[in-house]
C-alpha cells in the first residue's frame, strides 16, 4: 500500500501547549508505516526550540526562516519594546528623550520592514518547496500555516486549539478567511465543535471532534523519574502540596490563584502551592506572592521538562485559566490520578471533568466558590472516591488507539476524494 505523504506544519518548537499537543502526535505518527511525515516549522530560534529533541528521528524537520533571522527580528521587537517603555518615563534631558524617540522610530520602521520581507520570504518559500514536493495532506497544525497556501492544490487540515468565542467582526472575517481554504478542520473539543458550527454555519460539514492524544506509558514512566531533581524538591514530593502547571502569562491567572491560596491558608489548610512554569505573567505572580506574605508557602519551581513528578504526587492540580483550548495538562492531571479543580472556562475544563463528575469545577472567576470546592474535595472521603471512578472513565477516551481510528479514516477520506 502507498503511504500518505502529509506536510505537518506549525510555528515554532517553543514551550507551550500546542507544541506539546504537536510532540504527542509525531511521536505516534512516527510509527505508523502507512504514513509519510514531514514537519515543517516557521521558525528556527536553537536557544528556544524546547521541544526540537523530542522530534522522532525518523521525520525530517524543515525550518523556514534561518536562526539569524529569527533572532534578529526578536532584537527588534526587544528594543522597539524597551524603547516604548522609556518613552514613557520622565526625563532629567529633553536631547536624551528626543534620541530615544528618533530611536523609537527607527526601531518601528524597521519591525515594520521585517514583517513585509518576513511575508515575502514565507510565501516564496512555500512555493519554491511545494513545486518541488508532492503530499496527498497538509496539516497547518497552529491555523498559521494556509495564508500562504495559495495556489497550491492539496487538501488542507486545520486545526482549532482554542474558544471561538468573543471574537470581534475583524477576527470572524479573518478566521472566516481561513475556513474556506481548509478541506477539513479539526475542533479538539465537543465545545469548540458547536462553537464553529454556530459561527460558521456555511462550514459546518468541514469540521470533526478528535481529542488530543494523551501518552500514558510515557506520563506514567516520567512520573517515577526523578533523575533532574534534587534532594530538595524530591523530598517535597514527600510532602502535602497543591501543584499548577502553565506558561506564567496573565490569562493563565495565577495571581488569582495566589489570591485563591491565600483564601485557603485563612481557612486552615496547610499545604503548600507549587507553580510550574514561566513566563511574562512572573514578576505580578512574585509581586502578589510578597504582598500575602506567603513567600514561603509559594513556590516558583520555573520551567521543567518533566513536571509529571510534581504532578503525580499532588493533592490536587489546580487550574485558573480564563480560557483554554483543549487544556492538556488537566488531562495529563487525570492520567497521574491527581484530582483537578478547575474555573468552568471556555472551553475544555467542562468537557474534561464530565460537568464535575471527574473533578472539581467552579464558576469562572468566582474565588470564593474555588476555595470550597477545594476544601469539600479535600475532607470528604466519598466524594474523592467518586471522581477517581469518573477519572478512570474519561482518561479512556484519551488514549491513542481510538484517537488513531478517527484520523486515519480522515486521512483516507481525502485522499480517495482527491483522486477523484
Amino acid at each position: 500500500m502507498k503511504k500518505i505523504k502529509i506536510a505537518l506544519y506549525n510555528g515554532q518548537l517553543f514551550v507551550g501547549g500546542i507544541e506539546r499537543v504537536l510532540i504527542n502526535y509525531l511521536k505516534k505518527l512516527s510509527l505508523e508505516k502507512d504514513l509519510d511525515i514531514q514537519l515543517i516549522i516557521n521558525e528556527n530560534v536553537p536557544e528556544k526550540n524546547f521541544f526540537e529533541k523530542d522530534i522522532p528521528e525518523n521525520i525530517n524537520v524543515e525550518f523556514i526562516k534561518t536562526a539569524e533571522y529569527c533572532n534578529e527580528l526578536d532584537r527588534v521587537i526587544t528594543q522597539k519594546k524597551m524603547l516604548s517603555k522609556a518613552l514613557k518615563k520622565g526625563w532629567s534631558s529633553p536631547i536624551k528623550k528626543i534620541k530615544e524617540l528618533y530611536k523609537y522610530i527607527y526601531y518601528s520602521i524597521k519591525k515594520q520592514w521585517y514583517l513585509f520581507y518576513n511575508r515575502v520570504l514565507v510565501r516564496k518559500w512555500v512555493k519554491d518547496y511545494f513545486s518541488k514536493n508532492n503530499f496527498d495532506i497538509i496539516i497547518d497544525f497552529d491555523g498559521s500555516f494556509v495564508d500562504y497556501l495559495t495556489k497550491i492544490d492539496i487538501p488542507i487540515v486545520g486545526w482549532i486549539h482554542f474558544s471561538l468565542s468573543g471574537m470581534n467582526k475583524k477576527t470572524y472575517e479573518r478566521k472566516k478567511d481561513k475556513f474556506i481554504k481548509y478541506s477539513k478542520v479539526i475542533a479538539i473539543c465537543d465545545d469548540m465543535l458547536q462553537e464553529y458550527k454556530k459561527l460558521y454555519p456555511q462550514f459546518k460539514e468541514k469540521v470533526v471532534r478528535i481529542y488530543n492524544p494523551v501518552n500514558y506509558d510515557e506520563i506514567d514512566t516520567k512520573s517515577k523519574d526523578y533523575s533532574d531533581l534534587s534532594e530538595k524538591e524530591i523530598d517535597l514530593l514527600k510532602k502535602d502540596y497543591f501543584v499548577a502547571v502553565s506558561r506564567l502569562v496573565a490569562g493563565k491567572n495565577r495571581v488569582g490563584m495566589v489570591e485563591i491560596y491565600a483564601k485557603l491558608k485563612e481557612r486552615g489548610v496547610k499545604e503548600k502551592l507549587c507553580i510550574i512554569g514561566d513566563g511574562e505573567d512572573r514578576k505580578n505572580i512574585e509581586k502578589k506572592i510578597k504582598e500575602l506574605n506567603l513567600d514561603n508557602e509559594v513556590l516558583l519551581l520555573g520551567e521543567r521538562k518533566n513536571p509529571f513528578p510534581f504532578v503525580k504526587n499532588a493533592k490536587l492540580f489546580l487550574n485558573t485559566s480564563l480560557g483554554e483550548g483543549l487544556p492538556t495538562v488537566l488531562i495529563e492531571a487525570l492520567f497521574c490520578n491527581t484530582m483537578v479543580v478547575s474555573y468552568d472556562c471556555p472551553t475544555g475544563p467542562r468537557e474534561i471533568l464530565m460537568n464535575g463528575r471527574a473533578g472539581g469545577l467552579v464558576e469562572l472567576n468566582n474565588q470564593e466558590k474555588f476555595v470550597e470546592k477545594v476544601i469539600e474535595i479535600m475532607e470528604n472521603k466519598e466524594l474523592q472516591e467518586e471522581i477517581y471512578r469518573e477519572m478512570e472513565k474519561m482518561v479512556e477516551q484519551f488514549k491513542y488507539d481510538e484517537i488513531r481510528k478517527q484520523l486515519f479514516n480522515l486521512f483516507n477520506k481525502l485522499k480517495k476524494e482527491e483522486n477523484q
